[in-house]
């Protein structure tokens, strides 16, 4: 099996949600002033620089440098009026929160992630999942990797494990009509 391949891969899927986590944190805890493509685009391109990294086995590794890019950026967005410190404070203590490993936003992100990269598995293409929207070149583009790494290993490992599982499924079918 390839696992440092599929390391990377979810290595890259890790910082596009985190990324798209962040996005969301951003949007909702800031307010209409970043509601615009390019506000998010700024950020996507960011968080995915700073993720890029071989070395950092998780985005919420950096979240500090990670924050504090952001907060400049949000500075340079936010044309009307300087930002106070309270708001930088507060977008440093939203962004805290995706430290978490079970922060609710980055949960339900990366499980639309799985599943959608589960329905491509299974052969059924369907629209971007919600909260994506601006990354959704970059879950595309890790899903064709993701897609192909699952093609190749089934064409390579599937025959090997075909008499497996059925020796498996018979043995539990024939222990299940005898009890």
């Amino acid at each position: 099996m390839d696992i440092s391949r599929f390391v990377t891969v979810a290595r890259e899927l890790s910082a596009v949600v985190f990324s798209a986590a962040t996005i969301l944190v951003l949007q909702t805890g800031v307010g209409p002033a970043l509601q615009h493509d390019s506000f998010a685009n700024k950020v996507r391109v960011t968080v995915y620089q700073l993720c890029s990294d071989e070395l950092i086995s998780h985005p919420r590794d950096i979240l500090p440098n990670i924050s504090e890019k952001l907060i400049d950026i949000v500075r340079e967005t936010i044309t009307s009026r300087p930002l106070r410190d309270e708001e930088c404070q507060n977008i440093r203590g939203m962004l805290s929160g995706l430290q978490s490993p079970s922060n609710p936003v980055y949960c339900l992100l990366w499980e639309r992630a799985k599943q959608y990269f589960t329905s491509l598995c299974g052969g059924v293409v369907g629209p971007v999942p919600a909260g994506f929207s601006v990354c959704s070149t970059d879950l595309q583009g890790v899903a064709s990797k993701y897609t192909h790494l699952v093609s190749y290993n089934r064409g390579v490992f599937g025959p090997f494990y075909a008499d497996i599982i059925s020796e498996i499924t018979s043995s539990q079918q024939s222990s299940s009509t005898a009890s």
